[in-house]
């Protein structure tokens, strides 16, 4: 219900500035992001039953008896501490940044006011359907608006960290299961029995990273689509608070894009583990000593190369996949829009 009420008040501030470009920019600035936190928000609102199987389905992977030794656990533990590292620095910016943009306003207020000129702007561009005549009414705006933050850190860091987490998880279950293959396989005694395990595992990790796919496919369509639009916009602010020399304004919209272009790195990055994880396999079961057994399981390994061989992916609505190539175009797609704004404008 509250971001209902923000977005309604801050699409009535659009409506009331729309000849006025430069403060059409400032509010997509703001408000394309609380309309990506609502979007992330009702897709992990529809998704929860999904969430609930998915973790109960990898309950058992964080049991040491799943892992048969050290190098196993040391390739599940590297995507592990990528998740935790990601969750605590994700939460820090997005809280940083959040609290700072916020205050931001209040800078330029109390600069105002020293002046003697009495400034009512509110921490982000909303209209509350009524003209602020006083301090007290002011302060209660302000107050009410201050739950953005707690919203921003929550709901904009919240989805991307349980989608990348799960995510990683897989991948270091990819990497645990390569190592498996690699030992297992060694065992010619019971080969049939490792290598019935070793499928079953392969294919209950494709069907995670299905899930994963097919439910937050659109979180991250919106984050590829949002971050063109956020660094677009973003980028022009800070270049035009940094010809002005509003140092407040800047260190906070420099951390703003910080927070957005580590997001999509870390969606980019994520994706791009999946990919060569997912396809790593294939190399293990080529590297086993295949050529050493019989024809009947020689061909048991090359149908398992075969179904390793296609990549699995996180997209971006289904439209392309994510990786460290999308990154770059992400970035330069970004600065092209920023080259048509700044002539535009």
């Amino acid at each position: 219900m509250y971001m209902i009420i923000y977005i309604t008040m801050a699409v009535n501030h659009l409506i009331k500035n729309m000849r006025q470009m430069e403060i059409v920019v400032a509010n997509l600035t703001d408000n394309v992001l609380f309309t990506m936190i609502l979007g992330k928000m009702i897709m992990c609102k529809r998704s929860c039953k999904i969430m609930n199987k998915f973790l109960r389905s990898v309950e058992n992977d964080f049991s040491t008896e799943m892992y048969n030794n050290v190098q196993e656990k040391t390739a599940y533990l590297y995507y592990n501490r990528i998740a935790i590292a990601f969750v605590k620095f994700s939460t820090f910016i997005a809280g940083l940044a959040s609290v700072l943009y916020y205050l931001k306003k209040f800078f330029s207020n109390w600069s105002a006011t020293v002046s003697g000129n009495i400034s009512y702007e509110l921490p982000y561009p909303v209209d509350p359907f009524f003209e602020i005549k006083d301090t007290s009414t002011y302060a209660c705006i302000c107050i009410y608006l201050a739950i953005a933050v707690v919203i921003i850190v929550c709901g904009y860091s919240g989805p991307d960290a349980f989608v990348l987490s799960m995510t990683l998880h897989v991948c270091g279950q990819f990497a645990t299961l390569s190592c498996k293959v690699d030992t297992l396989l060694r065992d010619h005694e019971n080969y049939r029995r490792h290598i019935s395990n070793i499928v079953l595992r392969h294919h209950h990790l494709i069907t995670l990273a299905e899930i994963i796919e097919d439910s937050f496919n659109m979180i991250c369509l919106q984050q590829t689509l949002g971050t063109v639009i956020l660094l677009c916009f973003t980028l022009y602010f800070t270049l035009t608070n940094s010809e002005v020399g509003e140092d407040a304004n800047i260190i906070a919209f420099v951390l703003y894009i910080c927070c957005v272009i580590s997001t999509i790195f870390a969606y980019c990055y994520v994706g791009e583990c999946l990919i060569i994880e997912s396809t790593r396999l294939r190399e293990a079961f080529y590297n086993s000593d295949w050529y050493n057994n019989s024809s009947s399981r020689t061909k048991l390994i090359g149908i398992c190369m075969l179904r390793a061989e296609k990549p699995l992916m996180l997209t971006a609505g289904k439209f392309c996949m994510l990786s460290l190539n999308t990154f770059t175009s992400i970035l330069k797609t970004s600065m092209a829009y920023l080259s048509v704004l700044r002539k535009f404008i």
